[in-house]
């Protein structure tokens, strides 16, 4: 059961009966505001799937409600990021609790310029009677709120009450079993249980940019490389074939010696037996 006073009792039942729907003009601001919307919502869903969560993540899908002591219902709210557990991840026009959906244990809001007031006033207290666990409110600029980051929690005792950061200004996050989040520039970080931090789909995609890149220089390289080894293997093959050219030229040159050589013992020899008859014939000369 929330504790709260006698004054809060009062301005939580004044915020049932007043409190307006949501609407897609009451809930505009910036590209901050949508930025920091998209990014916790798509790190919230990749980490959901990934991890094999029972997770409904969604942001500024209607929520439809009945609250106590409000006059005009269902209330019509369109909480920027809410993540609703043990619920199917299917698409959806509405979040329908009137139907047996269950509400959103955890939820953020986005300050702006708008909605900043209503979000940490009437939104807080509301949220916290239809039984949130979690709720934040981010500034991306601090504009509004003077700091980029309000929390509230509820207490394992059941107190509705504000959610100081633990240090570093870490928020650990009992309805997202343990994912921690973090105020960091005009970004709402998530970091897992072990402590490291989600990638956005815009770092994702830098990420696999780079990785591209990386793949276009190293394919660049081995095909700088595969020429150049062609090369040396053109440059080798012509070298093999001056040397088969030059050794076809030895070749040719020792066979045109060894036939020199050939002829030339052909004439000793004949020059020989010439010589020899010569010589029989003045010896019969001399006889005779």
């Amino acid at each position: 059961m929330t504790a709260i006073s006698d004054e809060q009792c009062i301005s939580t039942i004044y915020d049932r009966l007043l409190i307006d729907d949501d609407t897609e003009e009451s809930v505009s601001g910036s590209d901050y505001h949508l930025a920091a919307i998209v990014a916790l919502y798509d790190v919230l869903l990749r980490y959901a799937q990934h991890a094999v969560k029972r997770w409904y993540v969604t942001a500024e899908v209607l929520v439809l409600v009945d609250v106590p002591d409000r006059v005009r219902n269902p209330w019509r709210a369109m909480p920027d990021v809410y993540v609703v557990r043990d619920t199917p991840d299917t698409f959806r026009t509405s979040l329908d609790t009137r139907a047996g959906a269950s509400f959103p244990q955890f939820l953020c809001e986005v300050a702006s310029n708008s909605t900043w007031d209503r979000d940490i006033v009437e939104k807080q207290r509301v949220y916290a009677d239809l039984g949130a666990r979690e709720y934040l409110v981010f500034d991306p600029t601090a504009e509004f709120l003077g700091q980029s980051l309000r929390a509230w929690r509820r207490s394992l005792d059941g107190v509705w009450e504000p959610w100081e950061p633990e240090g570093q200004g870490f928020l650990t996050s009992v309805a997202l079993d343990g994912l921690r989040l973090r105020a960091e520039g005009t970004l709402l970080r998530v970091y897992d249980p072990l402590g490291e931090r989600l990638p956005t789909a815009r770092e994702l995609d830098g990420i696999a940019r780079e990785r591209a890149a990386r793949q276009r220089e190293d394919e660049r390289v081995m095909r700088a490389q595969a020429a150049r080894l062609a090369e040396a293997e053109q440059v080798t093959r012509a070298q093999a074939a001056r040397l088969a050219e030059t050794d076809q030229i030895a070749q040719a040159q020792a066979a045109r010696l060894a036939e020199t050589e050939q002829v030339n013992q052909a004439q000793a020899t004949r020059l020989a037996q010439l010589e020899e008859e010569l010589a029989l014939m003045r010896a019969r000369e001399q006889q005779g």
